[in-house]
């Protein structure tokens, strides 16, 4: 399982959390960049913001019909700017 619990020292649930593999590749600003982060991808006229997820045996960047590879891209086109646990409302448009 990708989830787990924080236990204080009092051995009281402290917080939730979330586990993410990180991907071994950083973006323009040096960002590690992990599953479900909310990445904008900025190689084309467009700019699109993908969420990275792990299928297939590799990393690939999601946003609608887009599915690219992560080890396909530039790290000069990449920019971390949240991810899926924390700011799923950069999601919305």
């Amino acid at each position: 399982k990708n989830t787990g619990v924080w236990f204080n020292k009092n051995h009281k649930e402290y917080e939730r959390f979330e586990l993410m593999q990180y991907t071994g590749v950083k973006d323009k600003n040096g960002t590690e960049i992990y599953e479900g982060d909310i990445v904008i991808l900025n190689d084309t006229e467009e700019e699109n913001r993908c969420v990275v997820k792990y299928k297939y045996g590799s990393y690939i960047l999601v946003d609608g019909d887009l599915r690219e590879n992560l080890s396909n891209v530039e790290n000069r086109f990449l920019e971390v700017i949240g991810n899926i646990y924390e700011n799923s409302e950069l999601l919305e448009e």
